[in-house]
Protein backbone atom coordinates (compact mmCIF):
# COMPACT_ATOMS: atom_id res chain seq x y z
CA UNK A 1 0.00 0.00 0.00
CA UNK A 2 1.03 3.69 -0.79
CA UNK A 3 2.11 5.83 1.96
CA UNK A 4 0.56 9.50 2.29
CA UNK A 5 4.57 10.28 1.52
CA UNK A 6 4.43 8.60 -1.66
CA UNK A 7 0.90 9.98 -2.78
CA UNK A 8 2.14 13.16 -2.65
CA UNK A 9 5.08 12.08 -4.68
CA UNK A 10 2.83 10.81 -7.18
CA UNK A 11 2.41 13.42 -10.47
CA UNK A 12 -0.99 15.35 -10.27
CA UNK A 13 -1.44 14.71 -6.69
CA UNK A 14 -0.79 17.45 -4.10
CA UNK A 15 -1.71 18.08 0.20
CA UNK A 16 -4.86 19.35 0.76
CA UNK A 17 -5.19 22.87 0.02
CA UNK A 18 -2.68 23.67 -2.00
CA UNK A 19 -3.51 23.93 -5.61
CA UNK A 20 -1.34 22.83 -8.44
CA UNK A 21 -0.75 24.95 -11.09
CA UNK A 22 -2.66 23.81 -14.52
CA UNK A 23 -0.18 21.46 -16.60
CA UNK A 24 -2.67 21.01 -19.33
CA UNK A 25 -1.37 21.99 -22.77
CA UNK A 26 -3.12 21.47 -25.97
CA UNK A 27 -1.36 19.42 -28.97
CA UNK A 28 1.53 21.25 -30.65
CA UNK A 29 1.78 20.01 -35.00
CA UNK A 30 -0.45 20.51 -38.03
CA UNK A 31 -4.32 20.05 -37.31
CA UNK A 32 -7.70 21.38 -37.51
CA UNK A 33 -8.49 24.63 -35.19
CA UNK A 34 -10.02 23.09 -32.25
CA UNK A 35 -7.57 20.35 -31.47
CA UNK A 36 -5.47 23.84 -30.21
CA UNK A 37 -8.20 25.32 -28.63
CA UNK A 38 -10.32 25.01 -25.72
CA UNK A 39 -13.70 25.78 -24.68
CA UNK A 40 -14.01 27.86 -21.99
CA UNK A 41 -16.53 30.34 -20.06
CA UNK A 42 -16.29 33.84 -18.64
CA UNK A 43 -18.43 36.12 -16.99
CA UNK A 44 -19.56 39.01 -19.10
CA UNK A 45 -22.27 41.62 -17.03
CA UNK A 46 -25.41 41.26 -14.54
CA UNK A 47 -27.85 43.83 -13.92
CA UNK A 48 -30.83 43.85 -11.80
CA UNK A 49 -33.44 46.07 -11.19
CA UNK A 50 -34.75 47.22 -14.79
CA UNK A 51 -38.48 47.91 -15.03
CA UNK A 52 -40.29 46.17 -18.26
CA UNK A 53 -39.53 47.87 -21.02
CA UNK A 54 -36.09 49.08 -20.34
CA UNK A 55 -32.84 48.50 -22.69
CA UNK A 56 -29.82 46.87 -21.94
CA UNK A 57 -26.96 47.84 -23.61
CA UNK A 58 -24.12 46.88 -21.32
CA UNK A 59 -20.21 46.38 -22.78
CA UNK A 60 -19.07 43.00 -23.39
CA UNK A 61 -15.72 41.91 -21.82
CA UNK A 62 -12.97 41.27 -24.12
CA UNK A 63 -11.09 37.13 -23.88
CA UNK A 64 -8.67 35.51 -25.17
CA UNK A 65 -9.70 33.83 -28.10
CA UNK A 66 -12.56 33.74 -30.43
CA UNK A 67 -16.44 34.11 -29.28
CA UNK A 68 -18.83 30.44 -29.66
CA UNK A 69 -21.57 32.39 -28.20
CA UNK A 70 -23.43 34.38 -25.21
CA UNK A 71 -25.54 32.67 -22.66
CA UNK A 72 -28.36 35.02 -21.21
CA UNK A 73 -30.50 34.39 -18.44
CA UNK A 74 -33.26 36.78 -17.60
CA UNK A 75 -35.14 36.58 -14.70
CA UNK A 76 -38.13 38.12 -13.36
CA UNK A 77 -37.74 38.45 -9.26
CA UNK A 78 -41.10 38.67 -7.56
CA UNK A 79 -42.96 42.03 -6.71
CA UNK A 80 -46.16 42.20 -4.37
CA UNK A 81 -48.67 41.08 -7.24
CA UNK A 82 -50.90 38.33 -5.95
CA UNK A 83 -52.49 37.26 -9.44
CA UNK A 84 -51.01 36.60 -12.98
CA UNK A 85 -51.93 35.40 -16.01
CA UNK A 86 -49.41 35.11 -18.78
CA UNK A 87 -49.55 35.77 -22.04
CA UNK A 88 -49.03 33.09 -25.56
CA UNK A 89 -45.70 33.86 -25.97
CA UNK A 90 -44.59 34.29 -22.27
CA UNK A 91 -41.60 34.53 -20.89
CA UNK A 92 -39.85 34.78 -23.94
CA UNK A 93 -41.58 38.08 -25.52
CA UNK A 94 -40.29 39.70 -22.61
CA UNK A 95 -37.47 40.21 -24.49
CA UNK A 96 -38.93 42.52 -27.57
CA UNK A 97 -35.69 42.97 -29.84
CA UNK A 98 -32.87 42.27 -29.28
CA UNK A 99 -29.52 42.58 -31.91
CA UNK A 100 -26.06 41.27 -31.63
CA UNK A 101 -23.31 42.83 -33.48
CA UNK A 102 -19.78 42.02 -34.47
CA UNK A 103 -16.72 44.22 -33.86
CA UNK A 104 -17.17 45.74 -36.99
CA UNK A 105 -21.27 46.78 -36.85
CA UNK A 106 -22.20 44.18 -38.52
CA UNK A 107 -25.59 42.53 -37.38
CA UNK A 108 -25.10 38.90 -36.66
CA UNK A 109 -28.37 38.48 -34.78
CA UNK A 110 -31.73 40.08 -35.15
CA UNK A 111 -34.44 38.66 -33.74
CA UNK A 112 -37.02 39.06 -30.36
CA UNK A 113 -37.02 36.58 -27.56
CA UNK A 114 -39.85 34.10 -28.74
CA UNK A 115 -38.01 33.17 -31.80
CA UNK A 116 -34.93 32.93 -30.53
CA UNK A 117 -36.18 30.56 -27.64
CA UNK A 118 -38.21 28.45 -29.76
CA UNK A 119 -36.92 29.12 -33.34
CA UNK A 120 -33.31 29.79 -33.60
CA UNK A 121 -31.74 27.62 -30.44
CA UNK A 122 -33.64 24.50 -31.02
CA UNK A 123 -33.53 24.11 -34.75
CA UNK A 124 -30.29 25.92 -35.80
CA UNK A 125 -28.04 23.10 -33.64
CA UNK A 126 -26.11 25.75 -32.78
CA UNK A 127 -27.45 25.90 -29.53
CA UNK A 128 -27.48 21.91 -28.68
CA UNK A 129 -29.71 19.00 -29.71
CA UNK A 130 -32.67 17.22 -29.34
CA UNK A 131 -34.85 18.25 -26.43
CA UNK A 132 -32.20 20.03 -24.59
CA UNK A 133 -32.11 22.86 -27.20
CA UNK A 134 -34.75 23.91 -26.19
CA UNK A 135 -35.15 26.38 -22.94
CA UNK A 136 -37.94 25.30 -21.28
CA UNK A 137 -36.53 21.63 -21.33
CA UNK A 138 -33.31 22.97 -18.90
CA UNK A 139 -33.32 22.50 -15.11
CA UNK A 140 -32.57 26.64 -14.70
CA UNK A 141 -35.82 27.25 -16.49
CA UNK A 142 -39.12 27.99 -14.04
CA UNK A 143 -42.12 29.32 -15.90
CA UNK A 144 -44.12 32.13 -14.99
CA UNK A 145 -46.00 32.27 -11.41
CA UNK A 146 -49.57 32.05 -11.49
CA UNK A 147 -49.27 34.43 -8.35
CA UNK A 148 -46.33 36.67 -8.68
CA UNK A 149 -45.62 36.27 -12.24
CA UNK A 150 -41.62 35.90 -11.22
CA UNK A 151 -39.79 33.36 -14.18
CA UNK A 152 -36.04 32.67 -15.29
CA UNK A 153 -35.08 31.43 -18.56
CA UNK A 154 -31.97 30.95 -20.26
CA UNK A 155 -31.17 31.28 -24.04
CA UNK A 156 -28.22 30.95 -26.38
CA UNK A 157 -27.30 33.80 -28.96
CA UNK A 158 -25.55 31.30 -31.33
CA UNK A 159 -22.20 32.89 -32.90
CA UNK A 160 -20.42 29.71 -34.10
CA UNK A 161 -21.95 27.70 -36.98
CA UNK A 162 -19.72 24.62 -37.18
CA UNK A 163 -17.14 23.29 -35.23
CA UNK A 164 -14.80 26.58 -35.22
CA UNK A 165 -16.42 28.06 -38.34
CA UNK A 166 -18.27 31.51 -37.48
CA UNK A 167 -16.28 32.38 -33.86
CA UNK A 168 -15.64 36.05 -33.42
CA UNK A 169 -12.22 37.48 -32.28
CA UNK A 170 -12.64 38.88 -28.38
CA UNK A 171 -9.16 39.27 -27.65
CA UNK A 172 -8.86 43.07 -28.21
CA UNK A 173 -10.70 45.32 -25.74
CA UNK A 174 -10.80 48.43 -28.10
CA UNK A 175 -12.92 46.91 -30.70
CA UNK A 176 -15.30 44.07 -29.37
CA UNK A 177 -19.08 43.26 -30.19
CA UNK A 178 -21.80 44.64 -29.02
CA UNK A 179 -25.66 43.36 -27.24
CA UNK A 180 -28.57 45.28 -27.75
CA UNK A 181 -31.46 44.02 -25.63
CA UNK A 182 -35.01 45.79 -25.51
CA UNK A 183 -37.29 44.70 -22.76
CA UNK A 184 -40.98 44.42 -23.68
CA UNK A 185 -44.07 46.14 -21.46
CA UNK A 186 -45.48 44.00 -18.46
CA UNK A 187 -48.62 44.44 -20.85
CA UNK A 188 -46.96 41.80 -23.51
CA UNK A 189 -45.73 39.41 -21.38
CA UNK A 190 -49.09 39.29 -18.59
CA UNK A 191 -52.21 39.29 -20.19
CA UNK A 192 -53.12 40.10 -16.39
CA UNK A 193 -51.34 41.11 -12.91
CA UNK A 194 -52.69 42.64 -10.09
CA UNK A 195 -52.50 42.45 -6.52
CA UNK A 196 -49.38 44.67 -6.30
CA UNK A 197 -46.03 45.57 -8.09
CA UNK A 198 -45.08 43.88 -10.95
CA UNK A 199 -41.56 42.31 -11.34
CA UNK A 200 -38.23 43.37 -11.68
CA UNK A 201 -36.03 42.16 -14.23
CA UNK A 202 -32.73 40.62 -13.98
CA UNK A 203 -29.91 39.61 -16.59
CA UNK A 204 -26.57 37.86 -16.63
CA UNK A 205 -24.65 37.38 -19.85
CA UNK A 206 -21.84 34.59 -19.89
CA UNK A 207 -19.06 34.02 -22.71
CA UNK A 208 -18.77 31.19 -24.21
CA UNK A 209 -15.13 30.92 -26.39
CA UNK A 210 -12.04 29.04 -27.55
CA UNK A 211 -9.11 30.01 -25.06
CA UNK A 212 -6.00 30.04 -27.06
CA UNK A 213 -2.86 29.69 -25.94
CA UNK A 214 -0.61 33.04 -26.36
CA UNK A 215 1.95 30.91 -27.53
CA UNK A 216 0.50 28.88 -30.30
CA UNK A 217 -2.18 31.70 -31.79
CA UNK A 218 -3.73 29.34 -34.07
CA UNK A 219 -6.82 30.69 -36.30
CA UNK A 220 -10.12 29.61 -37.18
CA UNK A 221 -11.06 28.60 -40.16
CA UNK A 222 -12.01 30.75 -42.64
CA UNK A 223 -11.41 33.52 -39.72
CA UNK A 224 -14.17 36.04 -40.99
CA UNK A 225 -16.55 33.91 -41.84
CA UNK A 226 -19.82 34.75 -40.20
CA UNK A 227 -23.26 33.01 -39.58
CA UNK A 228 -25.96 35.00 -39.54
CA UNK A 229 -29.90 35.56 -38.22
CA UNK A 230 -31.70 37.81 -39.46
CA UNK A 231 -36.06 38.50 -39.19
CA UNK A 232 -38.24 39.90 -41.98
CA UNK A 233 -42.03 40.14 -42.78
CA UNK A 234 -43.10 38.85 -46.24
CA UNK A 235 -44.01 40.62 -48.88
CA UNK A 236 -47.74 40.51 -48.63
CA UNK A 237 -50.06 39.24 -46.15
CA UNK A 238 -52.07 35.73 -46.50
CA UNK A 239 -55.71 35.39 -46.85
CA UNK A 240 -58.21 32.70 -45.46
CA UNK A 241 -57.87 30.25 -47.86
CA UNK A 242 -56.30 31.83 -50.33
CA UNK A 243 -53.14 30.42 -52.83
CA UNK A 244 -50.42 33.50 -51.85
CA UNK A 245 -47.13 33.33 -52.85
CA UNK A 246 -44.79 34.93 -50.32
CA UNK A 247 -41.78 36.63 -51.37
CA UNK A 248 -38.91 36.30 -49.20
CA UNK A 249 -35.99 39.13 -48.86
CA UNK A 250 -32.92 38.88 -51.32
CA UNK A 251 -30.19 36.62 -49.44
CA UNK A 252 -26.52 36.58 -50.65
CA UNK A 253 -24.93 33.77 -48.69
CA UNK A 254 -25.30 29.51 -47.69
CA UNK A 255 -28.93 29.35 -45.92
CA UNK A 256 -28.82 26.80 -43.53
CA UNK A 257 -32.12 27.24 -41.73
CA UNK A 258 -35.47 28.72 -42.92
CA UNK A 259 -38.40 29.53 -40.60
CA UNK A 260 -41.73 30.61 -40.88
CA UNK A 261 -43.96 32.00 -38.03
CA UNK A 262 -47.36 32.94 -39.10
CA UNK A 263 -49.16 35.29 -36.99
CA UNK A 264 -52.50 36.58 -37.38
CA UNK A 265 -53.77 40.02 -37.22
CA UNK A 266 -55.75 40.44 -33.85
CA UNK A 267 -54.56 43.00 -31.33
CA UNK A 268 -52.19 40.40 -29.39
CA UNK A 269 -50.43 39.36 -32.98
CA UNK A 270 -51.24 35.73 -31.93
CA UNK A 271 -49.47 32.79 -33.55
CA UNK A 272 -51.75 30.95 -35.76
CA UNK A 273 -52.11 27.18 -37.42
CA UNK A 274 -53.15 29.12 -40.89
CA UNK A 275 -52.03 26.20 -42.57
CA UNK A 276 -54.27 23.98 -44.88
CA UNK A 277 -53.69 20.21 -43.41
CA UNK A 278 -54.57 18.76 -47.06
CA UNK A 279 -52.49 21.17 -49.11
CA UNK A 280 -49.42 21.13 -50.63
CA UNK A 281 -46.42 23.71 -48.93
CA UNK A 282 -43.89 24.68 -51.76
CA UNK A 283 -40.54 26.33 -51.73
CA UNK A 284 -39.68 28.26 -55.15
CA UNK A 285 -35.84 28.95 -55.76
CA UNK A 286 -35.72 31.47 -58.76
CA UNK A 287 -39.58 30.44 -59.59
CA UNK A 288 -38.98 26.84 -59.47
CA UNK A 289 -40.27 24.36 -56.84
CA UNK A 290 -37.34 23.27 -54.39
CA UNK A 291 -39.68 21.74 -52.00
CA UNK A 292 -43.20 20.64 -53.24
CA UNK A 293 -44.79 18.74 -50.06
CA UNK A 294 -48.05 17.80 -48.16
CA UNK A 295 -47.85 19.22 -45.40
CA UNK A 296 -48.04 16.07 -43.25
CA UNK A 297 -44.46 15.73 -44.97
CA UNK A 298 -43.99 19.01 -43.47
CA UNK A 299 -44.42 18.51 -39.95
CA UNK A 300 -42.76 14.60 -40.10
CA UNK A 301 -39.79 16.38 -41.68
CA UNK A 302 -39.78 18.77 -38.75
CA UNK A 303 -39.95 16.06 -36.56
CA UNK A 304 -37.52 13.83 -37.78
CA UNK A 305 -34.79 16.98 -38.46
CA UNK A 306 -34.78 18.35 -34.68
CA UNK A 307 -35.18 15.01 -33.43
CA UNK A 308 -38.14 14.82 -31.97
CA UNK A 309 -39.16 18.48 -31.04
CA UNK A 310 -42.64 19.23 -30.53
CA UNK A 311 -43.85 22.11 -33.66
CA UNK A 312 -45.01 25.42 -31.94
CA UNK A 313 -48.28 26.98 -33.47
CA UNK A 314 -47.76 28.68 -36.64
CA UNK A 315 -44.41 27.81 -37.27
CA UNK A 316 -42.25 25.49 -39.79
CA UNK A 317 -38.80 25.16 -40.09
CA UNK A 318 -37.08 23.94 -43.50
CA UNK A 319 -33.54 22.74 -42.15
CA UNK A 320 -30.45 22.58 -45.13
CA UNK A 321 -27.95 21.11 -42.01
CA UNK A 322 -28.36 17.68 -42.45
CA UNK A 323 -25.61 16.00 -44.49
CA UNK A 324 -24.30 13.51 -42.60
CA UNK A 325 -27.73 12.20 -41.46
CA UNK A 326 -31.39 12.99 -41.44
CA UNK A 327 -31.16 14.42 -38.13
CA UNK A 328 -29.41 17.97 -37.77
CA UNK A 329 -26.12 17.39 -36.53
CA UNK A 330 -25.50 21.13 -35.43
CA UNK A 331 -22.03 21.90 -35.21
CA UNK A 332 -21.11 18.50 -36.64
CA UNK A 333 -22.75 19.48 -40.10
CA UNK A 334 -20.55 19.70 -43.22
CA UNK A 335 -22.80 22.18 -44.95
CA UNK A 336 -22.48 19.71 -48.48
CA UNK A 337 -26.86 20.90 -48.22
CA UNK A 338 -26.14 24.65 -48.00
CA UNK A 339 -28.28 26.25 -50.15
CA UNK A 340 -25.77 29.09 -52.09
CA UNK A 341 -27.98 32.00 -52.65
CA UNK A 342 -26.68 35.57 -54.88
CA UNK A 343 -28.42 38.86 -53.64
CA UNK A 344 -30.16 38.03 -57.09
CA UNK A 345 -31.69 34.54 -55.93
CA UNK A 346 -35.73 35.08 -55.11
CA UNK A 347 -37.07 32.78 -52.62
CA UNK A 348 -40.71 32.06 -52.37
CA UNK A 349 -43.24 30.10 -49.77
CA UNK A 350 -47.01 29.22 -51.03
CA UNK A 351 -49.63 26.92 -49.77
CA UNK A 352 -52.10 25.71 -52.20
CA UNK A 353 -54.30 26.44 -50.58
CA UNK A 354 -53.52 28.34 -47.31
CA UNK A 355 -55.87 27.33 -44.13
CA UNK A 356 -58.30 29.62 -41.96
CA UNK A 357 -58.24 30.15 -38.37
CA UNK A 358 -57.60 33.45 -35.96
CA UNK A 359 -58.10 36.52 -37.79
CA UNK A 360 -57.38 36.86 -40.94
CA UNK A 361 -54.97 38.28 -42.83
CA UNK A 362 -51.75 36.33 -41.50
CA UNK A 363 -48.27 37.44 -41.43
CA UNK A 364 -45.38 35.83 -42.11
CA UNK A 365 -42.45 36.36 -40.38
CA UNK A 366 -39.18 34.93 -41.69
CA UNK A 367 -36.33 33.86 -39.73
CA UNK A 368 -33.52 32.71 -41.24
CA UNK A 369 -29.71 31.93 -40.70
CA UNK A 370 -27.06 32.39 -43.59
CA UNK A 371 -23.56 31.43 -43.60
CA UNK A 372 -21.51 34.72 -44.91
CA UNK A 373 -18.07 33.28 -45.89
CA UNK A 374 -14.68 34.81 -46.05
CA UNK A 375 -14.08 33.21 -49.47
CA UNK A 376 -15.35 30.08 -50.44
CA UNK A 377 -17.55 28.40 -47.54
CA UNK A 378 -15.28 25.31 -46.28
CA UNK A 379 -17.52 22.12 -47.02
CA UNK A 380 -17.26 18.75 -46.32
CA UNK A 381 -15.03 16.60 -43.76
CA UNK A 382 -11.63 18.61 -42.65
CA UNK A 383 -8.64 16.56 -42.60
CA UNK A 384 -5.90 16.70 -39.97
Amino acid sequence: MATGAQLVAQPGIGSVGTPLPQTTTPPRGQGPFIRYARTALRPGFTRSGDAFGAVVTNPLPSAPGYLKCLWITVQAVAGTATTATASADAPYNVIQFLQFKDPWGTPIITTDGYALAQIINPYSGQAGLLAPALPQNLPSFSAVSATTGAFTFKVCVPVEGTRGLGVMSMGNASVLPTLFIQYASSAVVYTSISGGTVPTLSITVDLEYYDVDPTNPVQPPQNGTTLQWSVAQGDQTIGQNSSTRVKLPHLGGYLTTLAFLLRDASATNARVDAFNTSGRLRIYIDGVPQRDMLWQEVIDEMFIVSGGLTRVTGLVVISFKRSLSQLNLGLLDTLEEALQCTPGTQIEVEMTPWGSGGTSPYTANIYYGQFVPAGDLQQGLIEA
